[in-house]
């Protein structure tokens, strides 16, 4: 790494930064953060009451995009719209693109649409589904130069939700014992989580919690002399514990494979579920995923590390709030 990028966000806590700073800083943190911490500081500026509105800021992002950049944006924004308001929203102008409702916009049909059209359409997807906006952040910190033309008062928002974030993470690795297996915002299996849960869901925001210790047996006491017996005094129940919101792991996967479109065979096989999320799929990649894992297979017979490391992934998705289909997990 360059620099000390966790230095340089110090001086973004608190909300006292220079904005004029920030267009400059924020190139060199996009360079060297993970693109996780990146896509929750974009998500976060997004959403902010010290921006303007969501819907707003994506009518501005595509004004300034490229025609690939453009279409992506729509593609996303579409596949988060409910289909049967396609054809009245933003005056039914989406009814004269051909693909529209698949999510297939094309650059040169997307190059027809104004940034005002573009701005409906994005409010429309946050009322049909609020969690468009860690979406169109994850794709926006794909994008860091598009996102500069946010404006330097947004990108200090950013900027300041992610030092907030490294601060967290600093506490929590002072106050929490060691531990190998990887949880939120770290490694490729948090990347993972990330990429498919929304930013603020507890997989992506709570490190996982470490086993109780075994009880140890008490030594016998010595006889003692009758007491009298107490009176029961009767224990409140324990409050239920907060149920974790379940997001839908295939739908969200065949939502990314439609606007994606390419033929990624991400039920079965771990290449290209990683090529779908936009991740390292590479050998080394997998080597690391697999040590977070703790895979104790030969590392070099990649095709059964393969198949261990999807099933594993999945087991991972249901445990920490995924529906994911009974034949993808044990």
């Amino acid at each position: 790494m360059g620099f000390d990028f966790g230095n340089l966000l110090q001086h973004y806590l608190g909300g006292n930064a220079n904005p004029a700073q920030a267009e400059n800083d924020f190139d060199n943190v996009a360079q060297n953060a993970p693109r996780a911490s990146l896509a929750q500081g974009v998500t976060e500026a997004l959403r902010s009451g010290q921006t303007p509105p969501f819907a707003q800021l994506v009518g501005q992002l595509f004004s300034n995009g490229s025609p690939d950049q453009r279409a992506g944006m729509l593609n996303r924004l579409i596949s988060n719209i409910n289909p049967s308001a396609l054809a009245t929203v933003a005056g039914g102008v989406l009814g004269n693109l051909k693909g529209a409702e698949q999510g297939h916009i094309s650059p040169e049909q997307a190059a027809q649409l104004s940034p005002q059209t573009v701005q409906e359409l994005a409010a429309r997807a946050e009322q049909d589904n609020p969690g468009i906006v860690e979406r169109m952040g994850d794709f926006y910190a794909e994008h860091p130069t598009l996102v500069k033309t946010i404006g330097g008062a947004a990108l200090a928002v950013a900027l300041g939700y992610m030092a907030k974030g490294l601060q967290n993470r600093g506490n929590d690795t002072n106050n929490q014992p060691a531990t190998t297996d990887k949880g939120a915002n770290m490694g490729i299996l948090g990347d993972i989580f990330h990429k498919i849960f929304p930013a603020k869901h507890p997989a992506n925001t709570t490190p996982p919690q470490p086993a109780p210790a075994p009880a140890q047996a008490a030594p016998a006491p010595a006889p003692a002399a009758p007491q009298p017996v107490p009176q029961a005094v009767p224990t409140p129940a324990p409050a239920p514990a907060a149920a974790v919101p379940q997001v839908d792991v295939e739908q969200v996967l065949a939502t990314m494979q439609q606007q994606s479109g390419q033929q990624l065979n991400w039920r079965t096989s771990i290449v290209d579920l990683l090529k779908l999320l936009g991740l390292d799929s590479s050998l080394q990649a997998r080597k690391e995923l697999a040590a977070e894992l703790h895979y104790t297979g030969d590392t070099n017979d990649s095709a059964s590390m393969n198949i261990w490391l999807h099933r594993q992934v999945m087991n991972k998705l249901a445990a920490n709030g995924g529906k994911v289909p009974a034949d993808l997990k044990d």
